[in-house]
């Protein structure tokens, strides 16, 4: 069974794995001090000690499907469904730790298994974080997913379809951007829930076998690869959430990212996103989702530079609490320089979400794709995926 646990290069890792220890250490600390505690008699018995909460979860994605993509060299995210028949794209398993009000930590690791590339195993998210500190801030340290765009953020047992939007993959990478470094969030004090989230370190470095095994079916992966980020990753986004009436609620966000890629030259990237939910019925569980993206980034190459937009609007429309139906579509306008193809992708779903013994929560869903590129014409997927959740997080699970 291979295991690859994939390489940092800085020592944001060692000093996370300090600060999680000191943590677990300060927890462990604080327990046997309070069970010292209940067993004497003390003046200050009525004095409260900050409790230590260790909230573990698992969530399961496996899928069954038939693709005209297999062997296409088209990118895709690094736990989409790509190959025909049976796989598993996460087993995802992870954990919160809180100690009193402002001391914490975070850690996910994903499993996946399919026919071609067998286990491989990965750490997403693994950090200390400071909340609720004065003026409205939380501070971050580690390795963890980049605030840039609405969906980064979200691991893949929170998204509402099988797999990635295009955008996201092909200007974020097939993992979406992890940052090994700091990030300081600020809840703007406004009528509103305002927040500005801003970052600063390197992207986490992946182990990219696939590309190197399959070298030659993908003439663009090379290319697409070194547009990515790699370093000196500065990221902001600004976030405003607000109600027009008791059934209507507006996000609206702006995304900002500059950095080194991996050709050493500079890239920016600029997104703009705008989601709007519709309660129709709380109590029998009607509600509409709509999100949309846009998203541009500028990228030099040290031969010359080139733009690219992306974009994806997606809707959900809750039926009842068992019922959902969705639809998506992606749009990547493509380069010629670099040779990346323009894509159109269409993604109709059907979801049934039903429980489970011992409070799991788990689902079906139905999804297929139509897919259409310069390169290739028209291209078809189906694929039936099973999935539940356990523990906390079970539903959209972003930090």
């Amino acid at each position: 069974m291979k295991i690859m646990m994939h390489p940092t290069k800085n020592t944001y890792s060692t000093i996370l794995a300090s600060c999680l220890l000191a943590t677990l250490s300060l927890a462990d600390t604080t327990l046997d001090k309070t069970n010292h505690a209940r067993t004497q008699s003390c003046h200050n018995h009525g004095h409260d000690t900050p409790s230590v909460v260790f909230a573990p979860y698992a969530h399961l994605r496996a899928v069954v499907g038939d693709t005209d993509l297999e062997d296409s060299g088209l990118a895709h995210g690094a736990h989409d469904p790509i190959y025909n028949g049976f796989s598993v794209p996460a087993l995802s398993l992870g954990a919160d730790l809180r100690y009193g009000d402002h001391i914490g930590g975070f850690t996910e690791g994903i499993v996946s298994w399919n026919d071609e590339d067998h286990w491989d195993a990965e750490i997403e998210e693994l950090y200390a974080e400071f909340t609720n500190l004065p003026g409205g801030f939380t501070i971050k340290a580690g390795q963890f997913l980049t605030s840039a765009g609405s969906q980064n953020t979200i691991h893949n047992h929170g998204w509402k379809f099988v797999d990635a939007d295009l955008g996201s993959v092909r200007f974020l990478g097939d993992d979406g951007l992890i940052t090994e470094g700091v990030e300081l969030t600020w809840m703007v004090p406004t009528q509103w829930d305002d927040r500005l989230t801003l970052s600063f370190g390197n992207a986490l470095e992946h182990d990219h076998e696939e590309e190197e095994e399959h070298e030659g079916d993908d003439d663009h992966g090379e290319e697409a690869e070194e547009a990515l980020w790699d370093s000196n990753i500065f990221a902001a986004r600004y976030e405003t959430r607000f109600w027009s009436s008791d059934k209507s609620l507006y996000i609206v966000g702006a995304s900002y990212l500059q950095g080194k890629n991996f050709m050493n030259e500079s890239a920016q990237l600029y997104g703009l996103d705008l989601a709007y939910t519709w309660l129709q019925n709380e109590d029998a569980g009607k509600k509409l989702d709509w999100r949309n993206e846009l998203m541009m980034r500028e990228v030099d190459t040290g031969e010359g530079s080139f733009e690219e937009l992306a974009f994806t609007s997606a809707a959900h429309y809750q039926l009842n609490h068992a019922w959902e139906v969705g639809l998506r579509y992606d749009y990547l306008e493509g380069v010629e320089d670099p040779e990346l193809p323009q894509r159109h992708r269409l993604s109709p779903s059907l979801c049934h979400y039903f429980p489970l013994d011992g409070g799991v929560e788990a689902f079906l869903r139905l999804q297929y794709n139509y897919d259409d590129s310069e390169e290739r014409g028209d291209d078809h997927s189906i694929w039936l995926q099973f999935g539940f959740g356990w523990g906390a997080g079970c539903d959209t699970h972003a930090h």
